[in-house]
């Protein structure tokens, strides 16, 4: 007797990361649209103005550029510290700095510029002195560094290359992620902005930069988790949301001494743009800032090993938010509140604001952002950076 065999003909089956990459790359297509009609059309189609030259684009560099300083801090730590339970999630965190942060840092600054073809005159005219040239060379330096340690990391895991042989390029890694504190040269160096010109201002820089790296690490972890992609326990990812109420707890402490620096007296320089931001236009960003903040502290503080990853999705969404709230808001309350106005009428130097961004902005961001998330996940897929992979 003959058996028929039937021919089954495997029939494809899109996974969830392919759905994903789907849906980041038709997002940052929306965002390509709204960059093209910024450029038509001009700046005009944004909510920025005379006064608040900087706004959403800006601070998402800031974040972003603090994400891939934190995650190359992040990725060094392990190997410098002893701490081994770390040590499987070290080529994740590379990755998130060499590509995906710093495509999103860059592309920030490009479209802030509002003539994207001028961007070149960073490196054939750039200013020595300028802490934006320096600004410049620190993300060229991020993304040559993440690169090179991501690889370092790949070929440890593969076995390929002793452990030990990761020390310098960590030690690099470490250094250049604590440099971050660049960014903030390019306010508080301004003697001209009270709120800004102050010590402080690259440890709040510092700190912001961790907590916005070890918050979107949170949230790789829970969702990759999920996927099966890796398992990071429970223990490790609250020892991180730890770490991050007790940074957020240091921000805190240094937002209310600046405030209550600025109010008591009744007066100087800095007195009106903390009036506006504590109870004037500013107040309802700031006061969101407040609440936001504390309920990051609270969320991440309790949780331990029997938590679950939602309360640490929670958690690490309301410290970015937060670190958001916090940068916009320090740029608005003293961009609206200049020591000196502009000549003419009220209209042109009166103080005004909430600035709040277009859909213009909003769009073109959440585009950037997604084809951050894109190359991150394209990378997760190609890479093998999984644990036990």
């Amino acid at each position: 007797m003959t058996v028929q065999t039937k021919t089954v003909v495997p029939t494809t089956k899109k996974t969830p990361s392919n759905l994903w990459n789907m849906i980041f790359a038709a997002v940052a297509v929306l965002g390509a649209i709204c960059w093209g009609l910024q450029l038509t059309q001009g700046l005009q189609v944004t909510n920025l103005g005379l006064n608040n030259m900087w706004g959403l684009y800006i601070v998402g560099f800031m974040i972003f550029t603090g994400v891939a300083a934190g995650s190359l801090l992040f990725a060094a730590v392990p190997y410098l510290f002893k701490l081994a339970e770390f040590k499987p999630y070290t080529r994740i965190a590379a990755y998130l700095g060499a590509v995906s942060s710093i495509v999103a840092a860059s592309l920030f600054i490009i479209v802030d510029i509002g003539n994207p073809e001028r961007a070149w005159l960073f490196i054939t005219s750039g200013n020595l002195t300028s802490p934006m040239f320096w600004d410049f060379l620190m993300l060229a330096s991020y993304m040559v560094i993440s690169i090179l340690f991501t690889r370092q990391l790949i070929l440890v895991h593969e076995g390929k290359k002793a452990e030990g042989s990761l020390k310098p390029i960590a030690v690099i890694a470490f250094i250049a992620g604590l440099l971050v504190t660049v960014t903030s040269f390019v306010f508080c160096f301004q003697i001209a902005r009270p709120l800004w010109n102050t010590p402080v201002q690259p440890l709040s820089f510092l700190i912001a930069a961790l907590v916005a790296a070890l918050s979107v690490q949170m949230i790789l972890a829970a969702i990759l988790n999920k996927r099966g992609y890796m398992e990071m326990p429970m223990g490790l990812m609250a020892k991180m949301a730890k770490g991050a109420a007790v940074l957020l707890c240091i921000e805190l402490i240094i937002i209310v001494g600046e405030i209550l620096i600025g109010l008591y007296p009744g007066g100087g320089e800095e007195h009106a743009a903390f009036l506006w931001l504590v109870s004037g236009e500013g107040a309802v960003g700031f006061w969101a800032e407040m609440v936001t903040l504390v309920a990051a502290i609270v969320v991440l503080a309790k949780q331990d090993t029997s938590s679950k990853a939602g309360g640490i999705l929670i958690g690490a969404i309301l410290a970015l938010v937060a670190i958001y709230l916090i940068k916009s808001n320090l740029l608005q309350a003293q961009l609206f509140n200049p020591l000196i106005t502009y000549a003419g009428p009220p209209v042109y130097g009166g103080t005004t604001g909430p600035y709040v961004p277009s859909l213009i902005e909003i769009g073109l961001s959440l585009g950037i952002i997604s084809l951050g998330a894109l190359l991150l996940n394209l990378g997760l897929s190609k890479l093998n950076l999984g644990v036990g992979k």
